[in-house]
């Protein structure tokens, strides 16, 4: 990442940078691979459906984080103008 530009996916994107999952984030997620297995008998089915809902989840991550950061941001200038 270049020190002169800043760049939240360059952030996210780093090796340095490591995703935080709560356990209950990732009991949701085998409750729901779980109801998938149980109403889906095609199995390739249930690995494409897996593999969606990873990469949904990733980019829920990415946006929420973003939203974070830039809300921490904006508060941090608010604070500075007071």
């Amino acid at each position: 990442m270049d020190n002169n530009e800043f760049s939240l996916d360059a952030l996210l994107n780093c090796d340095e940078f490591s995703r935080y999952k709560s356990l209950e984030t990732m009991y949701a997620m085998d409750d729901f691979l779980k109801a998938v297995r149980e109403c889906v008998s095609d199995e390739k089915a249930v690995e494409k459906i897996k593999r969606e809902n990873t990469n949904l989840t990733y980019c829920i991550f990415n946006d929420a984080f973003k939203q974070g950061f830039c809300f921490a941001v904006k508060s941090f200038k608010f604070l500075l103008k007071s």
